[in-house]
């Protein structure tokens, strides 16, 4: 598994909040409250992830086609996985994940 999920050197995660390292502001972070992965302001069903310890899917319109699953250190799609979409979690945070793999922050 040579895919490996990374925190880029200009965000930053406390494991509560995702954010730019600079730049910052409420727009463009995102927060992990309780279940739910979201932006810090603007938060609405459809731009909301709910994470229950095992999956990583949509609030609304999830399906097996947009679900993650995380194992260990891996991560991969619900279905389809391959080498080439699992992903080593290299020990980050929920955050991090998200940001890297639904999120498409970087």
């Amino acid at each position: 598994m040579s895919n490996k999920i990374s925190l880029p050197s200009n965000w930053v995660c406390n494991g509560a909040e995702l954010k730019p390292k600079t730049g910052a502001s409420s727009s463009n972070t995102w927060v992990l409250s309780g279940r739910e992965i979201k932006p810090k302001v603007s938060a609405s069903s459809s731009n909301t992830w709910v994470w229950d310890g095992k999956e990583l899917k949509p609030k609304v319109s999830a399906s097996s086609s947009n679900t993650w699953v995380i194992e260990g250190n891996k991560t991969k799609p619900k279905v389809s996985a391959s080498s080439s979409n699992t992903y080593d979690t290299n020990g980050q945070p929920i955050l991090v994940i998200a940001g890297q793999l639904v999120l498409r922050l970087w």
